[in-house]
């Protein structure tokens, strides 16, 4: 599956820089701003319908891809580190991600995944974070599906960690600028049961007053389920 959509993205490159030969690495951020060469020298117009191609590419149903994100209110929560509340909650809602897989498994076989990061000065803060939840346990207990401790690449030469960041940048608009456009693409292959939105989540204090699509599918699946 990696390979195919690498290739895909490799694709989307060449058509829109047929002379440069030299992988390109796809930033969204970089794109969406136009900083940094190529981008620089690319029309507004053009970069946006580049974006467009990589967020249709995510989205297609056929990728097999399962999106995981959390947003952290930060206001709300002043006195909470991030990276360990997000983390925390990255690594639950993945492990039961793969529990759900492996019960869903008629074989039976044991299902573990993996969790790679691009690199960044919270590189031991991870680990450590990790280490704990697969030994002695985060709040929702141990995490039982990781094949290893997180790994760390530079995204630069990886089309994978360079999609994780479309998909996060996607969050990112709808969440900072209240621009949904690039996050409605993708959000039908943000993991789901019961028509809850499990992965994605909005860590904040106002879920009864949010109507963002991880609250709202909460509050919707707990009217559902309300007696009449």
């Amino acid at each position: 599956l990696p390979y195919h959509i690498a290739l895909d993205v490799d694709a989307i490159e060449k058509d829109a820089f047929p002379t440069i030969t030299d992988p390109i690495e796809f930033r969204a951020s970089a794109i969406w701003n136009g900083n940094g060469a190529p981008w620089d020298s690319m029309k507004r117009p053009d970069r946006v319908s580049l974006m467009n191609r990589i967020y249709k590419l995510i989205s297609r149903e056929r990728s097999g891809v399962a999106l995981f994100g959390i947003v952290l209110q930060k206001e709300d929560y002043p006195k909470t580190l991030p990276i360990q509340w997000t983390c925390e909650e990255m690594a639950g809602h993945f492990d039961r991600y793969l529990n759900g897989l492996e019960i869903a498994d008629k074989n039976q076989e044991k299902v573990r995944g993996l969790m790679i990061f691009d690199q960044s000065r919270h590189e031991k803060t991870v680990q450590a974070l990790m280490t704990q939840y697969r030994t002695t346990g985060a709040s929702f207990g141990k995490v039982k599906h990781l094949a290893e401790i997180p790994l760390f690449t530079d995204s630069k030469i990886t089309r994978m960690l360079q999609l994780a960041d479309f998909v996060a940048y996607a969050i990112y608009r709808r969440y900072q600028s209240s621009d949904a456009q690039f996050l409605d693409m993708i959000l039908p292959r943000f993991s789901e049961s019961g028509g809850i939105l499990h992965g994605l989540v909005h860590l904040n204090l106002n879920h009864d007053g949010c109507y963002c699509p991880a609250c709202y599918s909460r509050r919707r699946s707990q009217a559902v389920s309300l007696p009449s």
